[in-house]
């Protein structure tokens, strides 16, 4: 059977609407599909934490899988590539999206998250240090969920 590409990293984001249960399932599939070096399931308190984490202990040259539908995923895209200009993330990592089917929460919540980081964030640091949660995203977080 042919193996994908080498994964360094198979990250599985807190918030991306599976239980622990289908996380640790999509891990495993994952791990059956690749040669995989570590799996980390990331709990920061939004996406540009979980962005900051990762910024210190991935290098260079490493290739790091999203477990994530395709929304979130592109947000995290996102997030890094303002988190490389302010030089917390590093440059030549490889990243790319082990995604499944996105539920209708998904995609509103999705869609969302990613104009929110297109538009109105221009640093990436630690909730605690940054502004208050946006308040349409919890709302209609609240609402879908």
């Amino acid at each position: 059977m042919f193996k994908k590409k080498r994964l360094d990293y198979l990250v599985i984001p807190d918030s991306s609407g599976k239980s622990k249960k289908q996380r640790s399932e999509a891990a495993l599939k994952a791990v059956k599909e690749r040669d995989i070096g570590k799996t980390l399931i990331l709990g920061g308190k939004n996406s540009e934490e979980d962005i900051l984490y990762l910024g210190k202990i991935v290098e260079p040259g490493e290739r790091i899988g999203f477990d994530t539908f395709s929304l979130h995923f592109r947000e995290y895209k996102e997030i890094i590539k303002k988190a490389k200009k302010q030089g917390k993330f590093p440059r030549k990592v490889k990243i790319e999206n082990i995604s499944y089917p996105s539920s209708f929460k998904q995609i509103i919540y999705g869609i969302l998250g990613l104009e929110e980081e297109k538009l109105m964030h221009k640093r990436i640091e630690y909730s605690d240090k940054t502004r208050r949660p946006s308040f349409i995203r919890n709302l209609v977080k609240k609402l879908l969920c």
